[in-house]
């Protein structure tokens, strides 16, 4: 790890060249940056080496897909131990501690209801330090981090990195070459052709058809990742809100347009909508907070919660300064 490293303009564009097309060959984001293509892959390599950036994929999406966001409170002085403990399950997609109501926010992505029932029911009930579970089943996905952006290029820059994966068609059933070539892509979202054929033990052909229908499909995402820290936005908050189920649809859409939103989720728990930011500053959540109720006057926030050490983020395990140091392989499938 190279502590003493940070980022300059050049990298800040790169990492947003890569968050709109994370597999984009460097000859384009050499071109789009104005800097030569090895340049840009040796800037590339070197943020990640030094855990500052990163390109992750989330599990893949299944027909039956079942997810939630789980809330742990825990013995005194043991939030830390706990996150630690569930960071290692590939079901943890994301673990962060928190202060507010809750000690622990676990992100938790399962193929099917049966796998979910058995994290949340035989899991968590082998986890040590824990006192309480609340569990808010995710209903629908309005918005995600793969679609945050740092707003380092500029407007033309960006529309020259601008990619579409294609006509999007249904879920379909994933075979052992999609998970596999998926489990792959989490671990480095730029894993060559090759080396995704090995892992799934068939040709770069299949490879390359598998992951284009996947990425069509929306069943795969990548999305490149930047250390909070480095990123502008150092402060990263969760806010619990209700909202009428007449309204629901459409007050969970206007917050997906909001830019600092990373992630909004309307969910079958007590509160129906959660809500991830980034912000610059604690006074930058509050002023979000008023500026989102007067905005939407069928937002009720119940609660929110502050992340004061992010231990994992889409299988990244995070150290203190949320720079990566590895990851878990996102095999979802497997019981808990």
């Amino acid at each position: 790890m190279h502590d003493h490293a940070s980022l300059d303009e050049v990298d800040l564009a790169l990492v947003n060249a890569l968050q709109i097309h994370p597999r984009a060959p460097w000859s384009l984001i050499g071109g789009v940056l104005g800097i030569d293509p090895v340049t840009a892959a040796r800037r590339w390599a070197r943020l990640e080496r030094a855990g500052l950036a990163w390109i992750s994929a989330y599990p893949p999406t299944t027909p039956t897909q079942a997810t939630a966001f789980v809330e742990l409170v825990c013995e005194p002085g043991r939030g830390v131990d706990v996150a630690r403990e569930l960071a290692d399950d590939p079901q943890a997609i994301t673990v962060d501690v928190t202060a507010g109501g809750r000690d622990v926010l676990v992100t938790v992505s399962t193929p099917d209801p049966q796998v979910l029932s058995r994290y949340l029911l035989e899991r968590m009930s082998r986890v040590e330090h824990l006192q309480q579970v609340r569990s808010h089943p995710a209903v629908r996905i309005y918005t995600e981090a793969s679609r945050w952006r740092l707003r380092a290029l500029d407007h033309e820059q960006a529309a020259r990195m601008a990619w579409e994966p294609g006509p999007t068609t249904g879920l379909v059933k994933l075979t052992e070459q999609d998970w596999a070539i998926a489990v792959a892509l989490a671990a480095d979202g730029r894993t060559p052709v090759a080396a995704l054929a090995e892992a799934a033990g068939t040709s770069t052909s299949t490879v390359r058809r598998r992951m284009a229908r996947m990425l069509a499909s929306r069943q795969l995402r990548l999305r490149c990742e930047l250390a909070r820290t480095q990123s502008g936005w150092p402060v990263y908050a969760w806010f619990f809100a209700r909202v009428p189920p007449a309204h629901l649809d459409d007050t969970a859409r206007t917050l997906a347009r909001i830019p600092e939103v990373r992630a909004v989720t309307s969910t079958a728990g007590p509160h129906n909508v959660i809500i991830a930011v980034w912000q610059r500053s604690l006074a930058d959540v509050q002023d979000l907070e008023t500026h989102m109720s007067r905005l939407l006057p069928n937002l009720d926030i119940v609660d929110r919660s502050i992340v004061v050490r992010p231990v994992k983020l889409v299988g990244r395990l995070l150290d203190e300064r949320g720079h990566a140091t590895g990851s878990v392989p996102l095999d979802t499938r497997s019981s808990p």
